[in-house]
């Protein structure tokens, strides 16, 4: 029987919003380019000073221009999943569930096992790019189960649509043998 193993996510997001180095450019860019913009019509409005004229203040706004940019073009090949560790692996095979290769969970004594997987690395998450990232690191996945009372929640990387179809179409219909699975 065939053994397939995946990394394991642990979820520590230290802030509530992921944000991301491209999202970080673009929103520099963004809020910079808008304060000139908001100084320079306050300040032309009361005291007749234009602040564009001012050569610091021109490269000052090209260096937010720039921000934007990149920004924009990192968010194209940079992927979600900021502020996530990736540590260890669970393997699933027709009898087992195993972390780390230490923990096994029968498969006879599991109940209520629920697998949740449709992300892989490098799906593409967004069309366009305003500084979000625009491929998925492929941590969308979990498997849930019961076992002995306790219930158990895991979050793992797929890397590929074909490593993901092996574990559906191959590991999971053997599996089902044993334990009855929710997909």
């Amino acid at each position: 029987m065939q053994k397939l193993s995946y990394e394991l996510v642990l979820d520590q997001k230290t802030v509530k919003y992921d944000i991301g180095v491209s999202e970080k450019f673009y929103y520099i860019g963004i809020a910079g380019l808008i304060l000139v913009f908001f100084f320079n019509w306050l300040l032309e409005s009361y005291t007749e000073i234009i602040l564009l004229d001012i050569q610091l203040v021109k490269y000052i706004m090209y260096s937010f221009i720039i921000c934007l940019i990149i920004g924009s073009l990192y968010g194209l090949v940079d992927k979600n999943g900021n502020n996530r560790i990736i540590k260890g692996f669970i393997t699933f095979d027709e009898n087992e569930i195993t972390i780390n290769y230490a923990r096994k969970y029968n498969l006879t004594e599991i109940k209520n096992l629920k697998f949740s997987g449709h992300d892989h690395k490098g799906r593409l998450i967004n069309l366009h790019s305003d500084g979000d990232p625009t491929r998925s690191y492929g941590g969308d996945n979990y498997v849930e189960f019961s076992y002995r009372d306790k219930n158990y929640k895991f979050q793992f990387v797929v890397d590929s649509i074909s490593h993901r179809k092996l574990l559906t179409e191959k590991v999971i219909p053997k599996m089902k043998t044993k334990a009855e699975i929710k997909y």
